[in-house]
C-alpha cells in the first residue's frame, strides 16, 4: 500500500507533457438534481478560485516592526521560514523536489479512492485506505454533499506541472487553538503561534520573561502544511445510479490548477518532528505521514466565512 510519507519517496524524473488548452462542460439537469449537484464542492474547469486573493494577516503588535516592509516581502519571509523548517527536518534533497513527486502521486491516488468511496460508502476497508491519505474532515465534507442516487467520477488523466504554493506553519501547544483562557494566538502571514498568556500585564512583563514564554510555547508543538499547485487535466462526471442506460447529469473536462494542501501530523512536543539523524550524513531520519487536508481551499473558505459570520 503506497502512503505518502516523507523519507520514503524515491527520486523520479518528472516529464512535462505538451500543453492541452481546452475545457468543456455539459449539463443535463432538472431543477431538483441541479440544486443538489451544484452544491457538490468540486470546482469545474471554468470556475474561479474560492479565494482569489488571500487576506494574509500583517504582523501583530509585538512584531509591528515587520509592517514597515511591503506585504509581498513579509509573505516571502514567511515562505522562507517554512522552507527552512522543512529542509532542516526532512533534508535538503527531500524538499521540494521529492516532496512534489510524492504529492502528485498521492493526489492522483486520493482522487481515485475518493470517487470509489463516494460511490461505495458501505466499503469500510476502502474508507480506511482513503483515510490514510485524506483528512477525515475533508472526506466527511464530500460524503455529506454527495447527491443521492448519483455516481461521482473524478479523474486526473494528465499532470503537466507541480509547484509549491503557500507553506503554513503552526507552532505551540495544540490545545492553544481551542482554549483562549490560557493561550493567545499570534498570526502573521502564513504563520500562527499559540502562546501561553503572560502571568502579568504584558506591558509590565520583563523582556527576558517574554522571550522565555515565546521559546517555551514554540517548542510545545509544530505542524506544517504545504499548498501544492497541480496543473492538470481533470475530468468530473455525475451520472444517475441504477439506470438501465447511463444518463450523464454533469460532465466537465478541462485543464486547471488544483490547490491541494498537504499537512504533517501535529508533533507535540516539536522535537518529535525528527526521530534521529544519520550518523554519516547528518540528514534527519523521520517517517512523516502527510495527509491531504484540503482541496481548492474548500474547508478554508468555509472556515473564513463562518468566522466572518460570527
Amino acid at each position: 500500500m503506497q502512503v505518502f510519507r516523507t523519507g520514503l519517496i524515491t527520486r523520479q524524473r518528472v516529464v512535462l507533457q505538451p500543453a492541452r488548452l481546452f475545457s468543456v462542460t455539459t449539463r443535463c439537469l432538472n431543477k431538483k438534481t441541479e440544486s443538489e449537484i451544484e452544491k457538490f464542492p468540486w470546482l469545474l474547469s471554468s470556475d474561479e478560485p474560492r479565494i482569489p486573493k488571500y487576506p494574509y494577516e500583517e504582523a501583530p503588535r509585538d512584531w509591528s516592526f515587520l509592517n514597515i516592509l511591503p506585504v509581498s516581502v513579509q509573505h516571502y519571509l514567511g515562505q522562507w521560514l517554512g522552507t527552512r523548517i522543512l529542509q532542516l527536518n526532512t533534508g535538503h534533497d527531500n524538499f521540494p523536489d521529492q516532496f512534489l513527486v510524492g504529492a502528485s502521486l498521492a493526489t492522483r491516488r486520493a482522487v481515485r479512492l475518493l470517487s470509489d468511496q463516494l460511490n461505495h460508502p458501505e466499503d469500510t476497508e476502502k474508507k480506511e485506505e482513503l483515510l490514510e491519505l485524506l483528512g477525515p474532515d475533508l472526506l466527511e465534507r464530500f460524503i455529506e454533499a454527495t447527491p443521492k442516487d448519483t455516481k461521482i467520477d473524478i479523474e486526473i488523466p494528465q499532470i503537466y506541472d507541480v509547484n509549491v504554493g503557500d507553506i503554513w506553519i503552526t507552532l505551540g501547544n495544540p490545545n492553544a487553538f481551542s482554549d483562549d483562557r490560557k493561550y493567545e494566538i499570534m498570526r502573521w502571514m502564513t504563520v500562527q503561534i499559540g502562546l501561553h498568556k503572560a502571568k502579568v500585564n504584558e506591558l509590565e512583563e520583563p523582556f527576558q520573561e517574554y522571550r522565555e514564554r515565546i521559546s517555551k510555547s514554540i517548542m510545545e508543538g509544530v505542524q506544517v502544511g504545504v499548498d501544492v499547485l497541480i496543473d492538470a487535466d481533470i475530468k468530473f462526471q455525475v451520472t444517475e445510479k441504477d439506470q438501465a442506460e447511463e444518463k450523464v447529469l454533469l460532465y466537465d473536462e478541462g485543464r486547471r490548477t488544483m490547490r491541494m494542501r498537504f499537512a504533517t501530523p501535529y508533533f507535540s512536543p516539536a522535537s518529535k518532528m525528527v526521530s534521529g539523524r544519520d550518523s554519516e550524513t547528518g540528514e534527519p531520519i523521520n517517517d512523516w505521514n502527510w495527509k491531504l487536508v484540503d482541496i481548492d481551499q474548500l474547508l478554508e473558505k468555509e472556515a473564513m466565512d463562518n468566522h466572518h459570520d460570527e
